[in-house]
């Protein structure tokens, strides 16, 4: 898998520095090289294990929250006023916070927001980040974020749904950052 890495980071490397001199980005060439890093060991994973047939496990934003707190009471089990104020903290959670009932596995969703956070690196200080999708003349899906997605997929052995990817990033920014109104 590292090789994997180490082959595809130049090249998304060049794509995300490509992208971000087209739109006029401030972003430093380490926020490229981050975001580039984080996007090849996300792509790399997310390829790897759908070539192998490996199943992606349910992304569930709590899972690390509980560990935490397993790892907390795990190393103070006597300690009771720990142990009820996690008990509170799990109640409280189950009272008001729903599940989603389908999302993403987690290699999909580390794809998912790699791409929106090199997207997102790729357009700092721009006054509007363009999310939108058009339709050209044949009635195909293109437009800046979609070519961004395609460019970056063409990397991959397996063919990717880039329709899916696109939908998936807008609904994970809406969901990040409700209060913004997107093109």
């Amino acid at each position: 898998m590292r090789y994997l890495v180490t082959s595809f980071f130049p090249k998304i490397n060049l794509i995300l520095t490509a992208k971000a001199t087209a739109v006029g980005s401030i972003c430093s060439p380490g926020e490229l090289h981050a975001a580039a890093r984080y996007l090849a060991e996300a792509l790399v994973e997310y390829d790897l294990r759908s070539q192998e047939g490996i199943r992606d496990a349910l992304y569930t934003p709590l899972d690390e929250v509980y560990w935490r707190e397993d790892q907390a009471i795990k190393s103070a089990p006597n300690d009771q006023v720990l142990s009820q104020k996690i008990a509170l903290a799990r109640e409280l959670r189950r009272q008001h916070f729903k599940e989603p009932e389908r999302g993403p596995g987690g290699a999909r969703h580390a794809v998912i927001n790699a791409i929106r956070h090199a997207w997102l690196v790729c357009h700092e200080g721009s006054s509007v980040v363009n999310y939108a999708r058009q339709t050209d003349s044949s009635s195909d899906h293109c437009g800046p974020l979609h070519d961004f997605i395609r460019s970056l997929t063409e990397l991959l052995r397996t063919a990717r749904n880039i329709d899916g990817l696109h939908r998936e990033i807008r609904a994970l920014d809406l969901q990040m950052h409700p209060s913004n109104k997107m093109p």
